[in-house]
């Protein structure tokens, strides 16, 4: 998933537009599913951007641990990547997080509208008896 193929809706009606969101989400939700790339985020949002070299002196990973963690984040989209002279320079892609918030918005909002009620039913959904 990069920053320039994503639909510009996040609230998809079709199944399959549905499943494409869903797959690009989890792709997101994959990238972030670990602890080293949630902080290079956290750390790159407190800056304008970084080399590898200074994400490393802030994390106690190796150099080829980051880099590796930074092309993950970089596939998904999450990171955009400048290369200076022989550094690359990291910041992150505000583009694709936003729209990740937005659909992980509409993911539970959507789940919350399908969740039972107190009385066993779902929101929104009329009780058929036997006798009707």
């Amino acid at each position: 998933m990069s920053g320039t193929d994503l639909p510009a809706g996040g609230n998809c009606m079709t199944s399959k537009e549905g499943l494409a969101s869903c797959e690009e989400l989890a792709a997101v939700f994959r990238a972030l599913g670990h602890p080293a790339r949630l902080a290079i985020i956290k750390q790159l949002a407190s800056r304008q951007g970084a080399c590898c070299g200074e994400i490393v002196s802030h994390l106690p990973l190796a150099q080829s641990t980051v880099s590796q963690h930074l092309q993950v984040l970089k596939d998904a989209g999450l990171l955009c990547c400048d290369t200076r002279g022989r550094n690359c320079h990291y910041a992150l892609n505000w583009q694709v997080l936003s729209l990740a918030e937005c659909r992980t918005k509409d993911f539970w909002e959507h789940l919350n509208a399908a969740q039972p009620d107190q009385a066993g039913q779902s929101a929104g959904a009329q009780v058929v008896s036997a006798s009707d």
